[in-house]
């Protein structure tokens, strides 16, 4: 379900898209609506090795 009826367009987060459906912060317009993100993995050398820190699964209703 990609209801973005919790966000408004002023807490989007600039510049900041995400197409994962499944969290919380997603607004359904495939941008992140989080205050702020954390991207984590202080191993990573590639693209793939990190990972958003910020992502909070939706509550299934």
């Amino acid at each position: 379900m990609n209801d973005n009826s919790n966000f408004s367009s002023k807490s989007k987060l600039q510049g900041v898209g995400c197409d994962v459906i499944n969290c919380k912060y997603h607004g359904g317009d495939n941008c992140c609506h989080a205050n702020s993100i954390s991207v984590e993995s202080q191993s990573a050398i590639r693209k793939a090795e990190t990972f958003c820190g910020t992502f909070e699964a939706r509550s299934s209703m």
